[in-house]
């Protein structure tokens, strides 16, 4: 079978190159001369994931570990997909069954340390990533994965020491500079919070995240301007993000600015009706807007809850009555 093992070859070489087109059909072909490999199902149903072909990367996984049961990428390969399915037992499953596989797998490691942190265990996805490290420490990315299991549970300082690991290994890893960023700003160090976001953002202009932190950077200086300025580049690059419009619409609030904002509001009402931050901000762009009974209707309504809204709700309404 060594045509299969060329041509698996030869799909990793384009999939590396990030030719997917080329190295599917390479796995493809790898198939159809021996529909029982193991390794081109487990690259074809990683390479569908990475397309978010869910159902195909689910049918080609499962056929990888049904032909190699203790293959330590597959199980990982799965458990991710699984994971975007929002399966997430099942999914983290097969990630801690791949590192169980295979003790000295960087990659399944780093999946592990990923979704533990996503999950709150900081503390076993802090573990993960040292686990990671130990096999490979010259991996930029992994020290960043430390950071920000660090960060999470509040030891900034540590997690900047690692994002500087990460920085010493490659200086152009858009996310340890973005990382490094936030981490400085959660620490009140504003000036190197906002010169390693721009850091982040010349690497890659479309990260909203550092985005959105330069803007609470630039806010917290008093640089109310900038920070708008920042919050509307996430609005128009990111449609889909709602909490930068919410955010706008809160600094047009500040201003008085009570078109605009009603306008970022309205853009965000039908995902957000029954969310308490989105109705007390609303209440209060009808208040502005002098709409009063619609403002305090909503406030009414909102301080029946037990959220911080619904008491600044309540607090509202006393002052007026």
């Amino acid at each position: 079978m060594k045509r299969v093992a060329d041509l698996l070859k030869q799909g990793l070489k384009a999939h590396d190159q990030g030719d997917l087109d080329t190295a599917a059909q390479a796995y493809r072909a790898a198939l159809e001369l021996d529909p029982d490999s193991a390794s081109a199902h487990n690259n074809l149903g990683f390479l569908l994931s990475q397309r978010q072909q869910w159902q195909p990367a689910l049918l080609h996984l499962r056929s990888a570990i049904a032909l190699d049961p203790h293959s330590s990428m597959a199980h990982c390969n799965l458990g991710q997909v699984l994971i975007a399915l929002q399966q997430v037992q099942d999914g983290m499953h097969h990630i801690e069954q791949a590192v169980a596989e295979d003790p000295h797998n960087p990659i399944a490691w780093d999946a592990l340390a990923r979704f533990k942190v996503l999950l709150g265990d900081f503390t076993n996805g802090e573990y993960a990533a040292q686990r990671a490290i130990g096999l490979q420490p010259q991996s930029s990315p992994l020290h960043v994965r430390l950071g920000i299991a660090q960060a999470a549970q509040k030891r900034y300082q540590e997690a900047l020491r690692s994002y500087q690991t990460a920085l010493s290994l490659d200086d152009r890893n858009a996310e340890a500079w973005a990382q490094y960023g936030i981490t400085c700003f959660l620490s009140n160090n504003f000036g190197d919070a906002r010169q390693a976001l721009h850091n982040a953002l010349h690497l890659n202009p479309a990260d909203a995240n550092a985005l959105r932190h330069l803007a609470l950077t630039e806010l917290s200086l008093g640089h109310q301007e900038q920070a708008m300025a920042y919050l509307k580049q996430i609005v128009d690059q990111v449609p889909g993000d709602d909490d930068a419009r919410i955010e706008l619409a809160v600094l047009h609030l500040s201003r008085h600015e009570t078109e605009q904002a009603q306008q970022l509001l309205d853009q965000v009402q039908d995902a957000h009706r029954d969310s308490s931050r989105y109705r007390f901000y609303l209440a209060l762009s009808k208040q502005q807007g002098r709409s009063f009974d619609e403002s305090q209707a909503i406030l009414a309504t909102l301080a029946q809850g037990a959220d911080a809204y619904a008491r600044k709700a309540r607090q509202m309404l006393q002052q007026v009555h």
